[in-house]
């Protein structure tokens, strides 16, 4: 699904405010990644893990931030 969006993203870049030039979808996918990392947090916190010394499995966060990404911006969307 994701592929589908691509072709809307913004090509200009502005230096002041990185926001502007970000497509909705690219929005979602930086808010995807923060969701990635609290939740990685939070099963540290619930463990008493400290963070730093855990081995993340990029490829894992991947896998959930592309799911989550559709996710969020069809709620984007919907309640536009």
């Amino acid at each position: 699904m994701q592929n589908e969006y691509m072709k809307n993203l913004n090509t200009h870049t502005n230096t002041e405010n990185p926001l502007e030039s970000m497509s909705l979808y690219q929005m979602c996918r930086w808010a995807s990644l923060i969701d990635a990392v609290e939740l990685v947090e939070n099963k540290c916190n619930e463990r008493k893990i400290d963070f730093e010394s855990i081995d993340l499995q990029p490829l894992d966060i991947l896998k959930y931030i592309d799911s989550r990404t559709d996710e969020i911006y069809y709620n984007a969307l919907t309640n536009q």
